[in-house]
């Protein structure tokens, strides 16, 4: 080690706002990101060859990172004291009222997680070792988690003044800031307590659509939302199965309503009834995601259905009917369960994702752009299930697409 790189591991050890980062306790040993260090030096470093960013930006980011980082000491400390039960009472009554809100959601979250892991323990075996490459992941975690924060306040019309007082504070008055805060550092909490961190995406999606509510959208944190996008498939359309006032496109990636009813071959999986049409290949065992454009605000019908539910005639698409879908029209939006259930009109997308987790038995239905759950079906599957697709007007344009990353 240099002797420059000493005095800046000294200096990091002594400065009271990094206590957080010597900490040995919990999953992995977290320190300050280096470029971090150096943001309001005026000595160049290689940084410098980045797209420079507006000073204000860098220091809500470096807000952004300090939080996470004295989040991470309290849920150590949370778990010190819930262990030694080395907090009293009488201490918890002398804490200031931010740091008590937040020993009681990370207690919450650390008792649900505690659960999970239970009923999941054979996902996979826990890494017992932090290694030089486990740290500097840590880091980029860290900086990851920085910017998605940052990004989460500042799209809910947060100043950099307010965001600060909102995460000191835990001041959650603004709903959207609520609906998406929360889950993000609910996310983060079970990331710090898991030291398998691969498997801390996959437990938090299959637990938590199994409780959402419908009322309001829920925030998807990225690392789950790039699980969910790793189960990417490849759907066309089956021209064997389209409704004859359906055009499929030359490239069976594009469905709309046909000026014309089309002369079609008989085949006994062909809609005659509904305007539907399936994807072509069926799915059965593990993860499956794929989304689709819904283009000029039109009614519509989308989901999955069995490989031998009914095709002929006009018939209610329910679960029981081997149908789970999404409806919507200019005035409702629903879950077509029995009886319906109701869904806000604000969560209508104009790109949905949809993920099917067969092994889970879950069916769950996205808005792509907010990155923000709508509705998840739960159920036993014992037969291929095939995408279903349904524009039900003549300005309903359906496109099948792959997901788009979004960059940070």
């Amino acid at each position: 080690m240099s002797t420059v790189e000493k005095k800046v591991k000294k200096t990091r050890l002594q400065d009271p706002e990094n206590i957080a980062q010597s900490s040995s306790t919990g999953a992995v040993r977290w320190a300050l990101p280096y470029e971090f260090l150096h943001m309001h030096s005026s000595a160049p470093t290689k940084i410098t060859t980045r797209k420079p960013k507006d000073l204000k930006d860098l220091r809500g980011l470096q807000e952004c990172t300090k939080f996470i980082i004295n989040w991470k000491q309290q849920v150590e400390n949370v778990c010190k004291n819930s262990r030694t039960d080395a907090g009293s009472s009488k201490d918890q009554k002398d804490q200031p009222s931010s740091l008590e809100r937040s020993r009681k959601l990370i207690l919450k979250w650390a008792e649900q997680l505690k659960t999970v892991d239970a009923l999941f323990s054979d996902v996979s075996e826990e890494k017992k070792a932090t290694t030089q490459s486990d740290n500097t992941e840590v880091d980029q975690r860290i900086i990851e988690w920085a910017k998605e924060l940052q990004r989460i306040t500042e799209s809910c019309g947060l100043m950099r003044e307010e965001i600060l007082q909102a995460l000191r504070l835990l001041e959650l008055r603004k709903k959207k800031l609520m609906m998406t805060l929360l889950p993000f550092l609910e996310f983060i909490t079970w990331s710090m307590l898991k030291e398998d961190r691969d498997s801390v995406s996959q437990l938090w999606l299959v637990t938590k659509q199994r409780t959402w509510k419908t009322e309001t959208p829920k925030y998807i944190p990225n690392s789950v939302w790039d699980w969910i996008c790793s189960a990417s498939v490849n759907v066309m359309l089956d021209t064997m199965t389209n409704h004859p006032w359906l055009i499929v496109s030359d490239d069976h990636k594009r469905v709309q309503e046909a000026h014309t009813e089309i002369e079609v071959s008989f085949s006994a999986q062909r809609f005659d009834g509904w305007p539907c049409v399936l994807g072509w290949e069926g799915m059965v065992v593990g993860r499956h995601y794929w989304e689709v454009q819904l283009a000029n605000n039109g009614y519509w019908r989308l989901g999955l259905t069995t490989a031998s539910s009914k095709r002929q005639g006009r018939f209610t698409m329910c679960p029981e009917e081997g149908y789970w879908t999404l409806w919507r029209s200019t005035r409702q939006f629903y879950a077509c369960t029995t009886p319906e259930t109701p869904l806000p009109q604000e969560l209508v997308p104009t790109r949905m994702g949809i993920y099917l987790d067969y092994d889970e038995g879950q069916i769950s239905f996205y808005n792509v752009e907010t990155r923000s759950h709508i509705f998840t079906f739960k159920g036993t599957f014992r037969e291929k299930l095939y995408p279903l697709f349904a524009p039900l007007d003549g300005r309903t344009l359906m496109t099948i697409s792959s997901p788009e990353i979004m960059l940070m």
